[in-house]
């Protein structure tokens, strides 16, 4: 199974909207801070939608996805804490039985095993922060095992792992900054 992943679009739909109609995939996920209303015309296009800090309700903070893998956890993540790490999560995850988590909210694309959990953020659709700073999202395979690959929405063409990591290496001293807090 193919999973186009995206998240934090911010009301930006020229961006979302370039992006759903050239990447082909078998299901597409948004992980919060959509911004759409009920009246939006995305909301068809998207299996599964849950709710972000800046989000009006409409949809769950939570859900799962049923895959060969087991259920994948779909969560914006602010609710959880991320920026202060994946402990909140991890909690929760071991109380569902979920090995997998899709979230959002941090404006850093990233892939990460954390005390045997996976997780996934396919950044923001229109800016991330870090290094890159070009809009991202995530193509995920999801067969017998799990590969993840991160794309420019601007370009459509593969953002260098390199740049992932110096992100992530953003991402990770930012989260000692806001635990010392």
């Amino acid at each position: 199974m193919k999973i186009l992943l995206v998240s934090d679009s911010h009301g930006y739909d020229d961006e979302l909207k370039k992006v759903l109609e050239n990447v082909k995939c078998d299901l597409k996920i948004h992980c919060g801070d959509s911004c759409f209303d009920e009246n939006s015309p995305f909301i068809k296009e998207f299996a599964t939608i849950v709710d972000g800090n800046h989000d009006q309700g409409f949809f769950p903070l939570t859900t799962t996805l049923p895959t060969a893998l087991g259920n994948i956890l779909i969560t914006h993540g602010h609710k959880f804490n991320v920026y202060a790490g994946y402990d909140y999560l991890v909690d929760y995850m071991n109380k569902a039985d979920i090995h997998i988590c899709f979230h959002g909210h941090t404006h850093v694309p990233h892939y990460e095993i954390y005390k045997n959990k996976i997780f996934i953020n396919p950044g923001s659709i229109m800016f991330n922060r870090g290094q890159s700073q070009c809009g991202s999202y995530a193509i995920v395979s999801v067969d017998a095992k799990l590969h993840v690959d991160f794309f420019d929405s601007r370009t459509q063409k593969k953002i260098p792992q390199s740049l992932i990591d110096k992100d992530q290496d953003i991402l990770n001293e930012f989260k000692r900054f806001a635990c010392q807090k």
